[in-house]
């Protein structure tokens, strides 16, 4: 049996949501790698050891009653929050990017607290922007987990805003296992490190 993080590593490197070069991310930021963890959504059995390691992670750093809801960062998070959800009996909000309307979907009051789920966080944007909607509508954001987070930067970004950020994952273990895959030269690997 895989270790999460090395199962993540193989995964990420079979399907190609690793690769190294300098590109922007989703959140606009320039970086000398692309990390896309939807491919995991593709790999049901590999899905359900992420999803089930990011309940785990939940239930013991942020505790299931800090939260009335659960939403996820569209469209990544979704999924994730979704399988929190079944597996807590707690219920889901949907964050809508855009709209004429509401903003969240669903029966949230002035004061519940929201737990926001997303599978990797590098600069805090989306996740600050998705609390921003929830706190619009009367809610509250005091926790959020992910997957994986990319820089510390986005740690004190979040917290600066009164959020905690829990991972899965830690970044630098995460490269040590693509290292051990042969998946990044030594320079990369270096970078890579250096970055975080």
């Amino acid at each position: 049996m895989y270790r999460l993080v090395d199962l993540v590593a193989k995964t990420l490197v079979k399907t190609g949501g690793f690769l190294t070069w300098p590109d922007k991310t989703d959140e606009g930021i320039l970086q000398p790698f692309v990390l896309d963890l939807t491919t995991i959504l593709s790999h049901p059995r590999v899905f359900h050891r992420v999803a089930s390691g990011l309940l785990k992670a939940v239930r013991e750093k942020a505790g299931l009653g800090s939260f009335e809801f659960v939403t996820g960062v569209p469209l990544a998070g979704i999924p994730y929050a979704s399988y929190i959800c079944l597996k807590t009996c707690k219920p889901m909000l949907l964050v809508r990017e855009r709209g004429r309307g509401k903003l969240v979907e669903g029966p949230l009051k002035m004061g519940d607290r929201v737990l926001i789920v997303d599978d990797s966080v590098a600069t805090g944007r989306q996740i600050l922007g998705t609390a921003s909607k929830i706190v619009s509508e009367g809610g509250v954001v005091e926790q959020a987990v992910v997957i994986i987070c990319q820089s510390q930067g986005a740690v004190e970004r979040l917290r600066d805003k009164g959020i905690t950020l829990h991972e899965l994952i830690d970044f630098k273990s995460l490269v040590r296992s693509l290292k051990k895959l042969d998946a990044l030269t030594d320079e990369e690997y270096e970078a890579l490190l250096s970055n975080v």
